[in-house]
């Protein structure tokens, strides 16, 4: 399974998460910057990097509260993803 290592060091936002994810999944230009987009993409076909793989945030322990809920809601969103599209993806911080 291919690993993506994203630093959260310098992550202040949600668009700082899409900017790095995006980037790595060599994702189109008109991908959505929101979890609605993202559960859409994780189903294969709109993004370069195919499933499988995992998405392993690090350096998170400085991040924000508000960064914190955000990002659960993305690892509800890989939930989601690999319940109802049968994908393999997951989603980790440390």
């Amino acid at each position: 399974m291919k690993e993506i290592l994203l630093d959260s060091a310098a992550w202040h936002s949600a668009e700082d998460f899409f900017h790095a994810l995006l980037s790595e999944l060599d994702a189109p230009g008109w991908h959505g910057h929101n979890l609605n987009a993202l559960y859409d993409s994780l189903s294969g076909g709109i993004n370069e990097v195919e499933p499988p793989f995992r998405v392993i945030v690090q350096n998170a322990a400085h991040l924000s509260g508000d960064m914190v809920s955000f990002l659960a809601g993305v690892s509800a969103v890989f939930a989601d993803a690999r319940r109802e599209f049968r994908v393999d993806v997951a989603f980790e911080v440390i």
